[in-house]
């Protein structure tokens, strides 16, 4: 018999050491599984749960977003803090008692939010002071006092509203308005802020409507004047011509929805005080402005501007 072959009985007891130690193998895999999971799982439940700082709810993965990361971020909803109220964009700060008036968490005083309402716009433009592109256009002032300028120059050379398209030439003026009143110079310095302070707009267009909209603010720290006369023709111009509809097509699209959205807000305050002269009706523009916010993720307060346009939807149905 030759010597490599083994007898039967020594093939049976290989045989059956090497399933136990299958076995045994097998069932401490499961064991470590076991305790990675348990392990991992205990550690998920102890984290502490998100805080809330201000109105925006915060911790390592729900954070604001950075500017570079515009594209992709996801829409975030500002809620009143319970120590510093705030004014989201959807409400209207205006005489206590007064049309439009939305209860805040905690009762602010007029010349509270109006300091607090400077200081955040005020804070914004002391910030672009500083950045290098901003110093490129040589303003030679301050860039809030240039700023307040250039859009008094505006609201005292008003587009054409009514009846624009008359003649080609008025429409063709509507087109060129903000070339023809501020220049290319300014609109470039415009779109360029626009562009690099993405992270902040929206929060500077909030203030500075709420600022609008008091009526009664006066702070050393923002001294600006915008009568809803002259607030009004703008909405108009941006929601009921053709320039200005032109105008902001050719525009980025978040740049866009803001300036209909607070449009629409406008002539709803024109409204409220009998002051909508050319008879504008925004109650076909509304579900047009809510099926594109709905369908955008580059707004932060997505969801704010969706809550008060859905109420003025009911509103004008």
């Amino acid at each position: 018999m030759p010597d490599t072959e083994q007898p039967p009985y020594r093939k049976k007891k290989d045989d059956a050491f090497w399933t136990v130690l299958l076995i045994t193998l097998l069932l401490l895999a499961l064991v470590g599984a076991g305790i990675f999971f348990f392990t991992r799982t205990q550690h998920k439940t102890e984290q502490p749960p998100a805080q809330k700082t201000g109105s925006i709810i915060t911790n390592d993965t729900a954070s604001r977003p950075h500017p570079d990361q515009s594209d992709s971020r996801q829409t975030t909803t500002a809620t009143p803090s319970q120590e510093v109220p705030i004014l989201p964009p959807h409400q209207e700060v205006v005489k206590p008692g007064g049309p439009g008036t939305t209860p805040m968490v905690k009762a602010e005083e007029p010349a509270e939010t109006c300091a607090r309402l400077a200081g955040c716009i005020h804070d914004f433009f002391a910030r672009i002071d500083q950045r290098d592109y901003i110093r490129s256009f040589e303003l030679h002032k301050p860039s809030q006092a240039y700023f307040i300028a250039l859009a008094g120059k505006l609201l005292d050379n008003p587009p054409v509203v009514s009846r624009e398209s008359d003649d080609l030439y008025t429409m063709l003026k509507n087109m060129a308005h903000f070339f023809r009143v501020i220049g290319q110079n300014n609109i470039l310095l415009i779109k360029t802020i626009l562009d690099r302070e993405r992270d902040r707009i929206e929060d500077v267009a909030t203030a500075l409507y709420s600022w609008t909209a008091m009526d009664i603010c006066e702070n050393d720290q923002f001294k600006f004047n915008a009568p809803l006369n002259k607030l009004y023709e703008y909405a108009g111009f941006f929601l009921n011509t053709m320039g200005g509809k032109s105008y902001l097509f050719r525009r980025d699209s978040r740049f866009r929805l803001l300036i209909n959205y607070y449009a629409i807000l406008i002539i709803d305050r024109a409204n409220s005080k009998g002051m909508n002269k050319y008879g504008i009706d925004i109650s076909p523009i509304i579900p047009r402005l809510i099926q594109e916010i709905e369908s955008t993720n580059q707004l932060i307060y997505k969801e704010n501007y969706l809550d008060h346009l859905y109420d003025l939807r009911e509103k004008y149905q």
